[in-house]
């Protein structure tokens, strides 16, 4: 069942840049970022996780605590009980920021726990786009 579960977050985590395949192609390396940045998580993969974040980067997550990449990435390396996937994303651009918003829908054992809106902010950084900011708010039910 694990195993299971390790591949239906790996799917979820890929799906979003299939479905922007009509976007432009900047818009379509952020997604992809955004795609690599769920699998890391997925994947427990610190290291992958690492070249997406910037080494500035700050997280308000969904109960509003303020996180910086160290713990981003000590979480990641115990791994999480949940999957999560996205939809609803956007994708806009001011000079060389990116800002992705969307819908992340977590599940754990199969059943929705959490709906975010989220918001991601990158800056470019050569052929790459690195994270720099994550907010998340609670959708009520």
């Amino acid at each position: 069942m694990r195993r299971f579960a390790m591949m239906l977050a790996v799917a979820l985590a890929v799906l979003p840049a299939v479905a922007h395949a009509s976007a432009s192609p900047q818009a379509i390396a952020v997604l992809d970022v955004e795609s690599a940045w769920l699998k890391a998580i997925a994947n427990h993969d610190s290291v992958a996780l690492g070249k997406i974040l910037d080494d500035e980067f700050v997280h308000v997550n969904d109960k509003g605590v303020v996180e910086y990449r160290p713990d981003e990435l000590a979480r990641v390396k115990k791994g999480v009980p949940y999957t999560q996937s996205t939809s609803e994303q956007t994708v806009n651009f001011v000079g060389g920021v990116a800002i992705v918003s969307g819908v992340n829908t977590v599940r754990q054992g199969g059943k929705i726990v959490l709906r975010l809106r989220y918001t991601d902010t990158y800056r470019s950084a050569g052929k790459t786009w690195r994270a720099v900011w994550a907010q998340e708010t609670p959708i009520s039910k």
